[in-house]
């Protein structure tokens, strides 16, 4: 104990109670808004920027974010309004093709009042009151409902065909005859209200879902959603797109300003041009958002607030930016990223409050953590397992239930995890590490983490550090290497059913072989 006082005796406050006190207040302040009726999006976002701010956590810059493509009508802008009532197995069998048969027979199974019959828009531009005007006289099929229009048979809406809800729109659609909408061309819903009813539906489970799919686009902006999601079924879970990676043309969409509430979840699967921001979840009954093989995406100022499972999953994909999200009381956990994810940034954001770690990291390569704060969560701050090239730096990890920062099964004896200018408070413990290759340790700020500064196989360097430590000058920008002879052999992260290909990580950061 003399050695590890002596190690910071150079720092001011070993315990600083008034700091982390500063920090609880915060957080409770930001779980406060977040459960505020009231309270917008924007406030919430400015809570969880004063507690970064407060607490010493630097932003990182991020690159400016990519000119968003706009919803364009195109050719079906122009061309005259098509409509027909059609047998819809036929379309999902198209996209079967596509997307594989998830769940099509237990879909056509909760649509059966509808008579196997789906309303296909084939070409042209349509509202939602210039299209129940022409259906005004076809029993019901969209009909005027309360303070808006209820939808009675499944939606398709074609390559050449658009479809726009604004200014208040709120479509209704019939849980209990199994309605949907997929689209294929371009879909537009600003200032509107989309849900599902709530009759009892055919099927256990099923609730309405939109779908884009087959090179289809959406534009979704500052719209409430709610009672959808057809719960265990994949592409139907609330709002989702989809594409095959070996499509010609690729499904995009862009989501932001919206709330969304009561919900399964929102999906991305194998679609280019994905941004989703500043958007609200609130009690997804599954995964908050869910991306899987997503290049390039944007993820950025969200709230993801107590989802049955994580807030933010991502499986495979890369170049994708995660920044200034507030992650918080999700049941899993706050963002996992696994299965082959590279090249990914994870920054800025609050996770507080999960059920699991705040980050979690399985099976990446070349992936960023730097400048979260993840407070309270009831296992690690921060978990990295079977991973390549993973810097963590600038956090704040503070009254976690596990360690600040965990390191586990390395997958090359050569790679090394950077941790750097992070701050512990009250974690269980500081820095623990299992079965890793070598870690590098760099002006990170343990002087609050006292006494459990390390646990794992590297509870055993703690003397070694503290006199490393002690050693130090002020302006010292040292790092303390660590080598563990005895990680784990080379091999190949599968995980559940993902896939980490070496070849796709020839370097991690610039001038590496990127």
């Amino acid at each position: 104990m003399a050695l590890l006082l002596l190690a910071f005796a150079p720092v001011a406050d070993a315990h600083d109670h008034n700091r982390l006190a500063e920090i609880n207040r915060n957080a409770d302040s930001l779980l406060e808004t977040l459960k505020s009726d009231a309270a917008g999006i924007a406030p919430t976002l400015d809570a969880a920027r004063k507690l970064l701010d407060e607490a010493g956590v630097k932003t990182v810059p991020q690159p400016p974010e990519p000119t968003a493509r706009s919803a364009e009508a195109g050719e079906s802008a122009t061309a005259p309004a098509e409509f027909d009532t059609v047998l819809f197995a036929p379309l999902l069998q198209q996209i079967a093709l596509e997307t594989g048969n998830l769940g099509h027979r237990e879909l056509m199974e909760a649509a059966a009042p509808s008579g196997g019959q789906a309303l296909l828009l084939k070409r042209g531009a349509f509202t939602l009151a210039g299209l129940a005007d022409a259906l005004s006289g076809d029993g019901g099929v969209l009909a005027a409902a309360d303070n808006g229009y209820r939808l009675a048979l499944p939606l398709f809406i074609s390559e050449d065909a658009a479809l726009a809800m604004s200014d208040g729109d709120r479509l209704e659609m019939a849980t209990e005859r199994g309605v949907f909408i997929i689209n294929e061309g371009l879909l537009t819903i600003r200032d509107a209200e989309v849900t599902g009813t709530d009759a009892a539906p055919r099927v256990v489970d099923f609730h309405p879902f939109i779908l884009t799919v087959r090179g289809g686009r959406a534009e979704i902006e500052d719209s409430r959603f709610s009672a959808l999601g057809y719960d265990g079924q994949p592409l139907m879970s609330g709002i989702s797109f989809a594409s095959s990676r070996f499509a010609g043309k690729r499904s995009s969409g862009r989501v932001t300003g919206n709330i969304l509430e009561n919900i399964r979840s929102v999906e991305a699967t194998g679609i280019a041009d994905f941004s989703f921001s500043e958007n609200r979840i609130d009690g997804a009954r599954g995964i908050g958002l869910r991306l899987e093989r997503v290049d390039h995406g944007v993820i950025s100022d969200n709230l993801v607030v107590a989802s049955g499972q994580h807030g933010l999953l991502m499986i495979g994909g890369k170049k994708t930016v995660v920044s200034g999200n507030v992650m918080a009381e999700n049941a899993g956990r706050g963002i996992f990223a696994r299965d082959g994810v590279g090249h990914a940034t994870i920054a800025d954001n609050v996770l507080l409050a999960n059920g699991v770690e705040g980050i979690s990291v399985a099976g990446g390569a070349c992936v960023d953590i730097f400048s979260n704060a993840a407070l309270r969560n009831r296992a690690d701050g921060i978990r990295v397992a079977q991973s390549l090239g993973v810097r963590i730096s600038g956090n704040l990890l503070a009254r976690n239930q596990g360690a600040g920062i965990a390191v586990t099964d390395a997958i090359s004896p050569d790679d090394e995890t950077e941790i750097t200018d992070n701050i512990f408070l009250a974690n269980v413990s500081g820095i623990s590490a299992e079965r890793f290759s070598r870690l590098l340790l760099r002006q990170n700020d343990l002087s609050n983490q006292l006494p459990v500064l390390f646990a794992g196989a590297l509870q055993y360097e703690t003397p070694r550090y503290l006199t490393f430590q002690r050693s130090l000058s002020k302006a010292s920008d040292a790092g303390f290497r660590i080598s563990a002879d005895a990680s784990a052999p080379p091999s190949l992260f599968r995980g559940n059913g993902g896939q980490f290909r070496l070849s796709d990580f020839t370097g991690c950061h610039p001038g590496e072989g990127e």
